[in-house]
């Protein structure tokens, strides 16, 4: 895996983080900010932000992930899914 930075800042929502919302879906910006979403459709004021540490001890399984690059995004169906991984267009 790619060494990162575990205390940069990322973006998840409320769901994710209050109802513990399986991560679904993750992107790794072109500027490197990492975004990580469960199923629920969001608003700008669903957005929470977090460590990537403290997104890694809400679910420890998007550690498998964390090594995309830039521009890529991955996506699962539920937390017993594999990740698919893409490029963002």
């Amino acid at each position: 895996m790619n060494m990162i930075n575990t205390n940069q800042a990322a973006i998840t929502t409320k769901y994710v983080l209050y109802d513990h919302s399986v991560i679904v879906s993750v992107y790794h910006d072109m500027d490197d900010d990492w975004q990580f979403y469960g199923v629920e459709e969001v608003e700008t004021e669903d957005a929470v932000l977090l460590s990537i540490s403290q997104i890694i001890e809400l679910d420890a399984s998007v550690k498998e992930i964390l090594n995309i690059k830039k521009g890529y995004s991955a996506h699962r169906n539920s937390k017993i899914d594999s990740w698919r991984i893409e490029k963002d267009e």
